[in-house]
């Protein structure tokens, strides 16, 4: 009988030690939780946004006038805050990226407003096709922060 509880005892503790182990391998990772943009005017960055890039408005927490929220994922999203005194110069290096399902259907929207965009290498209503197949364009917001269009499929 003592031989059966130290064996009990023995596969518990083994257990305990694969459920540890197990639980320490499942950790969850960080995630993005959101983005923050500072611009000079709300309402047209809002806009810009909305209406171009084509994101989700979300209902905000301050009401104060100086935020919009936009859902980008399951739990992320990009804030818009105003405040800023002028567009600053940014380089094409720091950007924001979003993936679209029909990389010409977005193209077209940007024609039927008069957006300019351009591929990587600046050359004006070109599109790049990098070697995996994705295709992608740049454009900047109405305070100059750079945006990756692309079409890869996530």
């Amino acid at each position: 009988m003592k031989h059966y509880i130290k064996a009990g005892w023995s596969l518990f503790i083994l257990l305990l030690c694969i459920s540890a182990y197990t639980s320490a391998q499942t950790v969850k990772k960080p995630s993005l939780n959101h983005l923050a943009i500072y611009v000079v005017d709300l309402e047209k960055s809002t806009t810009f946004y909305r209406d171009i890039i084509g994101l989700e408005t979300m209902d905000e927490p301050f009401k104060d006038g100086h935020h919009s929220w936009f859902k980008v994922g399951p739990h992320s999203q990009v804030h818009i805050i105003s405040g800023a005194q002028a567009p600053t110069t940014h380089n094409k290096n720091t950007h924001i990226c979003f993936s679209v399902p029909v990389m010409n259907d977005f193209l077209a929207n940007l024609r039927r407003q008069h957006i300019s965009y351009e591929d990587w290498a600046g050359k004006p209503d070109a599109v790049t096709n990098r070697v995996d197949g994705v295709k992608q364009v740049w454009l900047q917001d109405p305070d100059g922060y750079w945006i990756e269009i692309n079409d890869d499929k996530y």
